[in-house]
């Protein structure tokens, strides 16, 4: 009875619940006086308790508003947001447990894994490459921290930004922001490793380990097995690959004489190259982007919109969504009657899918715009477009008018970090009924388009 019951709870409305119970009990800690240095409005904890978990990075208040005991806070809300608390829980219990095949099946609609038989293998994978990932970036970063920084603020700086970064969180204790390390090559290499790592996704990194297991095992096998790369894991690498080629070069070329000034020749390039990689939901900030210009601004929205890959620690509609749109619409130019990708064709259930996330994500960034709009009407349009995009997208950026926003406002804020954090489609799928099926089909019939 009770695994029937189990099966019946929609797995989407399971990780929608598991955030809003994550940000209430942060904001709670958070509002402990032992979290604070100063007062804080309740509303800006909360604000800070939902950008912390949905791994956006957008700020109220300054980091130095929150004690040591606060900031730890914020980097479990960080850790757990990227991981999700549900993938964290599921972890534990295995320790202890053997996860029945019901647990499994909706641990695998929760986690987007196909072969729900594997989920223990796979949920040890997540943890371990991530504190692995995380623990290594923590010691590299520690060396050009511990240069500017007292012994014990450098390994806690180093530890802080390499979750936030493999977590795609774009939070840093630095005041105002990573700005003053633009010609830091080392750290903002790593940090940039680090953010691309975490939002390639956690299906990649299980089909790179099985790879590299299997490597290793062809070097003792008289007939090796042949490596295989799946039609997932090859849309996410050469995507990535060319928005962050693309962002590198539009942002070199329309800022070198503007925000880029005053740089060499390579820290120009390296900063290009470090806002393409982080625009795509981490947000760090290593440029004022008040003082971008507004062709960039406007590469920087679609980059932020796209965001990272499928069950990775990013947000954004994800890079696999949008391949499948721009294939959809050169399929259709075409006139051909599939959608093809790397000498494969794609489910027409999963093109129905795309164009209900890019327009539920659209219209989602459209109301809350209009909203923002009227709530906040002492800010300009692009601004108030960028801030909305940079909460749907869990990205952080902003222009500087974050700590300004109206209290409604915020509240539209906080909930468009849920939404993108969550994802356009999971959440319809939380709040819709049962799927009713039709017992009869209406005459088909054409209508103009165009």
């Amino acid at each position: 009875m009770a695994a029937l019951k189990i099966l019946k709870i929609s797995p989407g409305r399971i990780l929608l619940l598991s955030f809003l119970f994550i940000i209430t009990a942060g904001a709670f800690l958070l509002s402990l006086p032992i979290s604070r240095v100063v007062d804080i409005p309740l509303i800006d904890i909360f604000f800070t308790a939902t950008s912390s978990t949905c791994v956006t990075g957008l700020k109220m208040v300054p980091m130095s508003y929150f004690s040591f005991f606060g900031q730890c806070v914020i980097l479990a809300l960080v850790q757990i947001g990227g991981l999700g608390l549900m993938t964290l829980s599921l972890f534990l219990v295995s320790l202890v447990l053997n996860l029945s095949l019901v647990t499994k099946f909706v641990a695998g609609k929760i986690l987007d894994f196909e072969f729900s038989g594997k989920i223990k293998t796979f949920l040890k994978l997540i943890i371990g490459f991530t504190f692995m990932v995380e623990a290594i970036g923590a010691f590299v970063l520690y060396i050009p921290f511990s240069k500017i920084l007292p012994e014990t603020d450098a390994l806690f700086y180093a530890i802080f930004h390499s979750v936030s970064a493999f977590c795609n969180a774009g939070l840093s204790l630095f005041e105002p922001g990573i700005i003053y390390l633009n010609k830091s090559s080392f750290p903002l290499f790593i940090m940039a490793i680090l953010v691309f790592l975490g939002g390639l996704g956690f299906i990649v990194w299980y089909e790179f380990g099985k790879n590299i297991i299997l490597f290793i095992k062809n070097w003792w096998n008289e007939d090796p097995k042949k490596i295989t790369i799946s039609l997932h894991t090859r849309i996410v690498l050469v995507s990535s690959a060319i928005l962050i080629f693309l962002g590198t070069v539009m942002f070199f070329i329309l800022e070198r004489t503007n925000c880029l000034r005053g740089l060499g020749i390579w820290d120009q390039i390296f900063n290009s190259f470090f806002i393409s990689v982080v625009s795509r939901t981490a947000g760090f900030e290593i440029v004022e982007m008040s003082k971008l210009g507004m062709p960039i601004l406007l590469i920087l929205l679609i980059l932020m919109f796209i965001g990272a890959s499928p069950s990775s620690t990013g947000g954004g509609v994800k890079v696999t969504t949008f391949a499948i749109f721009i294939t959809t619409v050169i399929a259709t130019i075409k006139n051909k009657d599939t959608v093809e990708i790397f000498g494969r064709s794609i489910a027409a259930e999963q093109i129905f899918k795309t164009t209900v996330i890019i327009a539920l994500s659209l219209g989602w960034i459209a109301i809350t715009t209009f909203i923002l709009l009227l709530t906040d009407p002492e800010f300009g349009f692009m601004d108030v477009l960028f801030e909305s995009v940079a909460a749907f997208s869990t990205t952080g950026f902003s222009t500087g008018i974050t700590p300004y926003i109206s209290i409604p406002g915020k509240i539209v804020l906080v909930l468009s970090m849920i939404m993108g954090r969550a994802g356009a489609l999971t959440l319809v799928l939380a709040l819709r009924k049962k799927q009713v099926h039709a017992l009869y089909k209406y005459p088909e019939e054409r209508v103009l388009l165009g």
